[in-house]
Order: C-alpha cells, then sequence, then structure tokens
C-alpha cells in the first residue's frame, strides 16, 4: 500500500498526540484530525505588504502571495498594529516591547521561530501557529495572526496560509489599497500629558 504525504502526516501527527494522551486525548485527536496536519506543500508562503487603516479607522494587515496576485485582509488591534509596523520599518524602542520579550524569552531557552502558518478561520476569526524548533524537535504553539506576524517579523522567518485560508484571499487587483502603509511614530521620552 503506498501512503501519501499527507496521510502519513496525519498517522504520524495523531500518534504523537496519543502518546499519553489516554481515553479523552484519543477523542480530542479524532475530532480535530483534520485540521492539524496540513502537508508542507500545501502551504503558501505570504509577505506583509503593510498595515493600513480601513473606511472607518479599524486596522487591517495585507499578506500577499509571493506571485502579488492575491492578498489576505486580517483586522487587528491597535497594539498589535503599532507592532507589525514597527518592525517593518524597523523603529527600535529603547527598551523590549511584548514581541521583542517574546522572542528574546524562546531565544534564551535555545530555541527559534521556524515559521508562523496561519491555519484557519472560523466564525470570522483566524486562528495561527507558531512553529518553535529547539534541541528536542518542533513544537507548535496556538496563537493570534497578529501577534504571530510581529513576533516572526521579528525572527525574520516565514509566514504561510493553510489551503483553508488561502481559499479566502481576493485578488489584489479588486481592492482599494491606501497609497502608503502607516508607520508608527518614533517613541518619546517621557510621559504626554
Amino acid at each position: 500500500m503506498k501512503v501519501n504525504r499527507r496521510t502519513l502526516l496525519k498517522l504520524t501527527g495523531g500518534a504523537a498526540a496519543l502518546s499519553g494522551a489516554g481515553v479523552l486525548g484519543w477523542q480530542f485527536v479524532r475530532e480535530h484530525q483534520e485540521t492539524a496536519a496540513v502537508a508542507a506543500d500545501d502551504l503558501l508562503k505570504v509577505k506583509v505588504q503593510g498595515v493600513y487603516s480601513d473606511p472607518i479607522g479599524a486596522r487591517v494587515v495585507f499578506l500577499l502571495s509571493e506571485s502579488e496576485d492575491k492578498v489576505l485582509r486580517v483586522w487587528i488591534g491597535e497594539a498589535e498594529a503599532m507592532a507589525i509596523a514597527a518592525a517593518l520599518n524597523e523603529i527600535p524602542f529603547p527598551r523590549p516591547m511584548t514581541h521583542d520579550l517574546l522572542l528574546n524569552a524562546i531565544k534564551a531557552l535555545g530555541g527559534k521561530v521556524e515559521r508562523v502558518v496561519i491555519t484557519d478561520l472560523r466564525d470570522n476569526t483566524f486562528y495561527a501557529t507558531i512553529v518553535l524548533r529547539d534541541e528536542k524537535g518542533l513544537k507548535e504553539l496556538d496563537a493570534r495572526p497578529s501577534d504571530s506576524i510581529a513576533l516572526a517579523l521579528r525572527a525574520k522567518a516565514p509566514i504561510f496560509l493553510s489551503p483553508k485560508v488561502q481559499k479566502a484571499m481576493e485578488p489584489l487587483k479588486d481592492l482599494p489599497i491606501p497609497q502608503r502603509p502607516e508607520k508608527p511614530s518614533r517613541p518619546q521620552r517621557g510621559i504626554e500629558t
């Protein structure tokens, strides 16, 4: 019997999740096995084009396909928008921001950010996974896409979309894109009153 790569990933992912998981773990794996394993060949690499404001002032990050013909828009919070824009524009802060602290902690513990994958879209909410590598192998952390993107930019790690999320991409030519992405202002010393 010939087993393709996707089936092999599902089988090994299920077996790894079951080791020590017990009966309840088996139930969880059976329910979530379809979404857990994604073959690397099915992932689409994207780059962050910029952070923009939509017509009502909400922040949105544009993730552009490598062919630059499709884009995924992900609405994010104000703090995450600033963190992503600061990383894109290489604006330094005098003290580590949250995503800098997370990256420093990962490195101090002997890890590396291998990649970020935006894995799912449910009820208008995106889900992401941060893939870390250490001496024991790969580990996956569930995370919000906005935090994942901010971390990936700081770690110079690639960002990918799962096949399900790729379906939410839109043709770039059909979108009204603001002229310039947003840039956070340089941090100032002290507190403004």
